[in-house]
Parts: structure tokens; C-alpha cells; sequence
């Protein structure tokens, strides 16, 4: 027992000095840390795949499945088909040289000029949680895009999102909208889930493409609230809340609930209800509002029907179907982050997409009680 006792007070002191050891340096590193600006990276789509091409090409060659003739051959036509590949491409900037001195001749700009020559797609990505706190890269990305795109080229952001509370994602459908009055055109692609404010965001855009079995819709607004008067009132607890104005709170966790009260929560969630439907109609006029705005969603197959949807496809076949005419360029953000930070921040990571590969509409309520007395 005393060897135990001995061992065991040995291993609680080296834990607890380890322990105090560790948070001193935390805090000291901390301090010396130059704590880093947020920066956009971007990153080239179209020559990503170029070494991996050369790759498989060399590999093939070292153990080919065709005869030597047939290789010859097939060399020889390719040789002929890069020739005219070139030939073409001449031709094509000639065009464009003779076009572009011939407006500048005419008096046209450089501005103008660049704006009508531009072939660039930039995309984003927007993985938005209930809290929508994503919105703060977003508007960053868009703020840098206003400044550099041109009317020529297309934004495409893909978006995943179950929704969540309705300011921040009203701010969020808000950044993409400023797109809009800047004349960019933007395309939204969805590839697992956009409901409730993901579909908010995604109504704004030009176009929607969807996976087929993506989730669209959830178009309602819900507010969920445990009462414990009834609690507190059995057990003599007396509960005193002060307000100044009639509507102040009207449903608390604590307080009777008055059907005045419940009514005015109601007219609250209609009236946000109302101009959720009004954005979206905004957005695609030839839907049926009333028929799609009922809470329900659906796979993109059938949202396709109901006209939520323009086209079915995976945002990688849509990009990768412009390669050939556009500079596809992707714009991140990038938080300067030690290590500490980079495994909370993955372990925060994978909690998030556990909890957007929900069901939407499941266990919002507590979300959406938090926000609403916060």
C-alpha cells in the first residue's frame, strides 16, 4: 500500500507541473506570436492535373498494351492534331488582336476593352454552419472580387448548408446579392444540402445547379421554446422578469406563457416566413410559392420540377466543362493559425459536418431559442 500510495502521489505531481508547464508556454507563446492576418490564396484550375497527366503517360509507355506500330501511329496523328491545335489558336488571337486594336482605334478605353475580353471563373466555397460565422470570409472573398472581376466573367460558389439563424443568413444571401447589382453573374452549385438559409442564399444567384440527390428546399421558419413555469411554480420559486414595452419578450423559458404571448411569436415567425417567400420569388418568379414554401424539401431531381433548380449536375462536371474557355481560379481564405489552434480547429471541423449531414429541420429549435434570448 505505501508503494501505491508513493507511486501514485509520484504520477499526480509530475501530471500536474507538466500541466502548469504547459499552459505557461501556451501563454508565453502566445504572447511572442505575431498573431496573422486572414489572406486570400488562389489556386489555378486549369494545369492542376498536368503532372499527374505526365505521370500516367510514362507509366503507360513502360508497359504498353498496344504494338509498337499502333504506337507509332497514333504518335504520328497526335503530332498532326497538336499542329492544328496551334494553327488554330494563332488564328484565334489574331481575331483578337485585329478586334481589340480596331476598338482602341475607335476610341474605346483600355477598361473597356479588358472588360469585354475577360474569360476568368472565380469560385468560392461556403460551408455555412447554423450560425452562418462562415458569412465573415464570404463577404471578404466578394469585397476583393468587386474590385477585380469584369461583367464577362461568372462567380461560382459551392454551396453546402442545412440553414440556421435567419440574420446571419440573411447577411449571407445579402453578400451574394451585391454581386448582382455589381452586373457580375453568379452561379450557385450544390452538391449535398442547400435548405432553409442555404437555400436563401442559393435563390439570390442567376442560376442554380444541383447533384440529383442534393437537398433543396426546407423553405419555412421554426422557433421552438422549453417552458419550466409550471416547474418553478411546484417548487414555490418565484420568477420576476422586467420589461419595457408591451412585445419586449413575449415566450421566456420561465414565465407563463400567455396566449397573447404565443400569438405574437406566431406573427413574428409569419412575417419572416413572408419575406423569406419574397426573396425567393425575387429570385425564380416562375415558381409556385405557395406550393413549395410549406417547410418541405426534396431531392434535386424533383426540386427540379418545382423549378427550385435550373440544372442537374455536380459542381465538378459544370467547372469542369468551362476548363476549355475559362481561367477557372479558386479564392480561399487562410487564418494564420499554431498548432494548438489547427487541432481545435479540426476537431471543431468535423463536428461541423456531422452536424450539416443532418436531417434540416432536426433540433434547430434549441439553436434558434439561443439566438432569439442571447
Amino acid at each position: 500500500m505505501e508503494q501505491y500510495w508513493s507511486f501514485y502521489s509520484a504520477g499526480v505531481a509530475i501530471f500536474f507541473f507538466a500541466g502548469i508547464a504547459l499552459v505557461l508556454r501556451l501563454i508565453l507563446f502566445k504572447r511572442k506570436r505575431r498573431k496573422k492576418e486572414p489572406h486570400l490564396t488562389f489556386k489555378h484550375w486549369n494545369n492542376r492535373f498536368e503532372n499527374d497527366f505526365e505521370h500516367l503517360e510514362k507509366e503507360m509507355h513502360a508497359a504498353s498494351f498496344l504494338p509498337k506500330e499502333a504506337i507509332k501511329l497514333l504518335k504520328k496523328a497526335r503530332k498532326k492534331e497538336e499542329k492544328n491545335e496551334k494553327l488554330e489558336d494563332k488564328k484565334k488571337n489574331v481575331e483578337t488582336v485585329t478586334t481589340i486594336r480596331e476598338k482602341l482605334k475607335n476610341g474605346l478605353k483600355t477598361e473597356e476593352v479588358l472588360k469585354q475580353h475577360s474569360n476568368c471563373v472565380y469560385v468560392l466555397t461556403f460551408i455555412g454552419s447554423i450560425m452562418a460565422s462562415e458569412v465573415e470570409q464570404l463577404r471578404d472573398q466578394i469585397s476583393f472580387l468587386l474590385q477585380i472581376a469584369q461583367p464577362a466573367d461568372e462567380i461560382v460558389v459551392r454551396l453546402t448548408s442545412p440553414g440556421g439563424a435567419v440574420p446571419q443568413y440573411g447577411l449571407a444571401s445579402s453578400q451574394l446579392e451585391r454581386l448582382k447589382q455589381a452586373g457580375l453573374r453568379c452561379v450557385v452549385c450544390v452538391d449535398t444540402v442547400a435548405a432553409s438559409g442555404g437555400y436563401m442564399m442559393a435563390a439570390v444567384a442567376d442560376k442554380i445547379i444541383a447533384a440529383p440527390f442534393a437537398i433543396i428546399g426546407s423553405i419555412g421558419v421554426v422557433a421552438g421554446i422549453p417552458n419550466f413555469h409550471r416547474v418553478l411554480q411546484k417548487n414555490e420559486v418565484d420568477y420576476h422578469l422586467f420589461t419595457a414595452g408591451k412585445y419586449k419578450r413575449t415566450v421566456t423559458p420561465f414565465s407563463e406563457v400567455t396566449e397573447e404571448g404565443k400569438q405574437k411569436l406566431q406573427d413574428d415567425l409569419t412575417a419572416i416566413h413572408e419575406a423569406f417567400k419574397k426573396l425567393i420569388k425575387e429570385g425564380r418568379p416562375d415558381v409556385d410559392i405557395e406550393a413549395i414554401a410549406t417547410g418541405e424539401y426534396w431531392l434535386a431531381s424533383e426540386a427540379k420540377e418545382k423549378g427550385l433548380v435550373d440544372e442537374i449536375m455536380t459542381s465538378d462536371d459544370y467547372l469542369c466543362s468551362k476548363l476549355d474557355e475559362c481561367e477557372i481560379i479558386e479564392i480561399k481564405t487562410e487564418i494564420g493559425q499554431n498548432r494548438l489552434e489547427k487541432i481545435i480547429e479540426g476537431g471543431t471541423t468535423l463536428f461541423r459536418q456531422w452536424t450539416t449531414s443532418r436531417i434540416p429541420g432536426a433540433g434547430e429549435e434549441l439553436e434558434d431559442v439561443r439566438q432569439r434570448f442571447r
